[in-house]
């Protein structure tokens, strides 16, 4: 990303970049937390774990995620801004941006655990998994797909690639390795005191790099076929206002 004068731009290359660099530091320091954590045997070591663990909630790595879902759905309403005015792509677009902005809510009052939470107690002993939130999810995630099979079909074949390879990797994170998840926490002793073990740590770090991954590939398949992003500073002149002295 660059500034001049007259525009900010990111460029793909730029953004992919970024996102690198942003991910490869944010999982070294999950990683120093299971370290912490399993190796030197301090859970909390101050308030480091749980700031930059993936799986805790309300840190470093729980912000990361707002903001990368919260730049997928501006990046959505961009492209569908480009569309004709109320074309079946338009509208897909917009619906994605207003999905992606739910996601990015749940992000952050955590709604589906609570939903998994309810539906556990009411029906775990018929079988349904801890992480319960996983079967309508998953059920959503189907009924979404059916929806926009058609508009996805259409799609730039480049751009059709991209967002199914992001969709496969986060979805396998997300409901595929949740369900792994799910399946060792029931395996745990019902006395258990904590949750957290260095298997499902390790599980916890596949499942979360693989949505972080599939997130920043959405974004940057979005940015790529957009061409890059740039936009225009503001004038002077419009605002009523003088520029500022050097």
């Amino acid at each position: 990303m660059t500034y001049n004068p007259d525009r900010l731009v990111l460029t793909p290359p730029r953004l992919a970049r970024i996102l690198m660099i942003t991910l490869s530091a944010v999982f070294v320091m999950h990683s120093l937390t299971l370290m912490v954590a399993h190796g030197l045997g301090y859970p909390v070591a101050l308030g480091f774990v749980p700031l930059f663990h993936v799986d805790f909630e309300h840190n470093v790595p729980t912000f990361l995620a707002f903001v990368l879902w919260i730049s997928s759905a501006l990046a959505s309403a961009w492209m569908a801004a480009r569309e004709p005015a109320r074309s079946r792509h338009r509208r897909a677009w917009l619906l994605l941006s207003l999905l992606f902005l739910a996601v990015a809510a749940d992000e952050v009052l955590h709604i589906h655990e609570q939903v998994g939470e309810h539906l556990f107690g009411e029906f775990g002993h018929l079988g349904v998994p801890m992480y319960a939130w996983v079967i309508p999810y998953s059920a959503g995630v189907l009924l979404v797909g059916a929806f926009f099979l058609r508009w996805f079909l259409e799609l730039d074949p480049s751009l059709r690639r991209l967002l199914f390879l992001a969709g496969t990797i986060f979805l396998f994170g997300a409901i595929g390795l949740e369900l792994v998840a799910s399946y060792h926490y029931e395996l745990l002793p019902a006395e258990r005191e904590v949750y957290r073990t260095l298997t499902g740590d390790l599980l916890s770090t596949v499942e979360e790099a693989c949505e972080f991954v599939g997130v920043a590939l959405y974004l940057y398949a979005l940015v790529r076929h957009l061409g890059g992003i740039s936009i225009r500073a503001l004038d002077p002149a419009a605002t009523g206002s003088e520029p500022a002295a050097a």
